[in-house]
């Protein structure tokens, strides 16, 4: 079984519109209400490759319950601590030239006993874990080194940790030794403090996050594939063009792909054509955090990996 934790799920509301101007009134046919966060997005992608899932993590109020009834539609089982405060709400705007605005609620405060019920069924879950994926933000009350603390109980346990986050977070965590980060080039240039050019810029890179923690470091290049470091080698992943439809929810899918490859046992190279061909699926498709999964098989046969030495 695999693990999901997201620490601050959103409501995603999303509006398409004609022109953004400001001080605009709309009137808005085409928009969207979704259960979002990053471990979700990931949550329902491993349900679609048919790996059992357990989600954990905080919800509130309305907003919380309804993210919750829409993971139990897809029969995903969930275990999230119930807080007194309500699940945020995001904003995205979009218009017809791809313009957009997007509003991000910091999320609620987390009180210290509803951080202790979530410490206590995560250490149960983590007993029944092969693989525990953690994605996203943290919500108020929540100490930026909390992904830190997981990570140290999953190893305690021989479990491997999966950590996609930013930030002071993303740093605290890679000192535990995660399984597996990924960043993409932007958030690696915001670690190491240095431009990144090259693709040998970004294994030095990659270096740099190993020698701090990291086990296994697989960086994001969009359209240019992944660059990937780690114990079993440097790899680099070519990936065939596609129409994108909608990027959003495209690294979560790439997320799901390697938890799905590494619960398989997979060898490094199929995880890597795996992972990629999810989160090119993703992309290939409207609704975010949602692939195809025959034409994830079609878009292996397409993916080239070369040994970076």
């Amino acid at each position: 079984m695999i693990a999901t934790i997201t620490l601050n799920p959103s409501i995603d509301r999303g509006y398409s519109v004609k022109e953004l101007k400001k001080n605009g009134v709309y009137r808005c046919g085409d928009y969207s209400l979704t259960a979002g966060g990053k471990g979700l997005n990931v949550s329902r992608v491993l349900n679609q490759l048919n790996v059992k899932i357990m989600c954990l993590g905080f919800l509130g109020g309305h907003s919380g319950e309804f993210i919750k009834s829409k993971l139990e539609d897809l029969d995903i089982c969930v275990n999230f601590t119930k807080i007194a405060s309500e699940t945020r709400t995001c904003i995205g705007i979009v218009d017809h030239d791809d313009s957009q605005i997007e509003i991000l609620e910091q999320g609620p405060q987390i009180y210290e006993y509803e951080l202790k019920d979530f410490i206590n069924k995560f250490q149960h879950i983590l007993k029944q874990s092969k693989i525990i994926i953690a994605s996203g933000s943290i919500p108020r009350g929540v100490n930026t080194d909390i992904y830190k603390y997981l990570i140290n109980c999953s190893n305690q346990n021989n479990v491997k940790f999966i950590l996609d986050s930013s930030g002071i977070p993303l740093i605290e965590g890679i000192k535990a030794g995660p399984y597996l980060i990924k960043p993409n080039k932007k958030e690696l240039e915001s670690i190491v403090k240095k431009k990144i050019n090259t693709d040998l810029d970004i294994v030095e890179a990659c270096e740099s996050l190993i020698n701090m923690g990291a086990k296994n470091v697989a960086v994001s290049l969009g359209k240019d594939g992944m660059i990937f470091v780690g114990e079993e080698g440097r790899y680099k992943v070519n990936i065939p063009k596609i129409e994108v439809l909608n990027p959003v929810g495209s690294g979560d899918s790439t997320v799901a792909g390697f938890g799905a490859g590494l619960l398989q046992k997979l060898d490094i190279k199929e995880i890597l054509r795996l992972a990629n061909a999810c989160g090119m699926s993703n992309a290939m498709e409207k609704e975010t955090g949602k692939i195809n999964v025959k034409t994830v098989n079609e878009l292996m046969k397409n993916i080239k990996i070369y040994k970076i030495r």
